[in-house]
């Protein structure tokens, strides 16, 4: 797997800057071409022209990297509508989680909370500054028969990443999908599960089988600084009443946390039929 298109998403903050820097760190990892939008919940008057501002960061990513960057014209539709017009061509979506910051309804949950669940490609959500490839690729397995792309994406977004392999398993032993990887050897595999962290075990003790507390303390334990969550489409109300693990996990780490759609690590041109992406205006 090789990413061809990169999408950043960006207001020109420190936060955002930070995700618009780790994305073109990946695009220059993977020679890919690394697309930026403009995207602000609300106006900042500091920036009059913030397309401009936007085409002159473009340029500098551009030679620094020495890769192609484009500065995408949003069509005025939203963030969350903007955003997801250019993911629907991408192979990844990076942007940082202040767009989780305030208070949102049920029926109208936060713009983060909306790219999650819509995104028809992975998102990486960056909490710290850019400082190097990934070295420590934590990725969260569950028994679908998704996880073997969910593995490769995971393993060939930072080639020189150790990667471990974790389940929340609920009774003691490894699952089926931990076993079929026990023979991969393109990528250096470590193996854990819910029971190596002695707070995880306490929380299964008493019957607590909660996916985004556990990966919290194995980030913790090992000091991974990416996580690697799949994700299963659900709808608004359910997702609403039963909390997202993602966005309750990015509450609780501040690694970055790539959220991979069951569905989203194939090649654009396999989803494109899923998520309807009108020109650009």
């Amino acid at each position: 797997m090789r990413l061809h298109t990169v999408v950043a998403l960006t207001d020109f903050s420190t936060a955002a800057e930070h995700a618009v820097d780790r994305a073109a760190q990946l695009a220059a990892a993977h020679q890919a071409r690394l697309h930026l939008l403009y995207a602000a919940q609300h106006h900042d008057p500091r920036f009059a022209d913030p397309q401009a501002r936007l085409e002159q960061r473009a340029r500098q990513l551009g030679r620094r990297h020495g890769l192609p960057v484009t500065a995408l014209h949003g069509a005025g539709q939203g963030v969350v509508a903007d955003a997801l017009q250019a993911a629907a061509q991408a192979d990844l979506l990076v942007l940082d989680r202040r767009m989780q910051s305030g208070w949102h309804a049920w029926w109208r949950p936060c713009v983060l909370a909306q790219l999650l669940r819509r995104a028809p490609c992975p998102v990486l959500v960056v909490q710290q500054p850019a400082q190097g490839a990934y070295g420590h690729v934590l990725v969260a397995l569950d028994a679908a028969p998704a996880v073997p792309a969910l593995l490769r994406y995971a393993g060939a977004l930072e080639v020189s990443a150790r990667v471990e392999l974790f389940h929340a398993c609920p009774v003691r032993g490894p699952c089926d999908a931990t076993l079929a990887y026990r023979s991969q050897e393109q990528w250096r595999v470590r193996l854990s599960d819910a029971f190596e962290a002695r707070r995880n075990r306490v929380d299964l003790r008493v019957g607590a089988q909660d996916l985004a507390r556990q990966l919290v303390v194995q980030q913790e334990r090992v000091g991974a600084d990416l996580i690697v969550l799949g994700h299963r489409r659900r709808g608004l109300l359910t997702e609403t009443l039963r909390g997202a693990v993602a966005r309750r996990l990015l509450q609780g780490v501040r690694c970055d946390v790539l959220v991979v759609p069951h569905d989203g690590a194939s090649q654009p041109q396999e989803r494109r039929q899923a998520v309807a992406a009108p020109g650009w205006g």
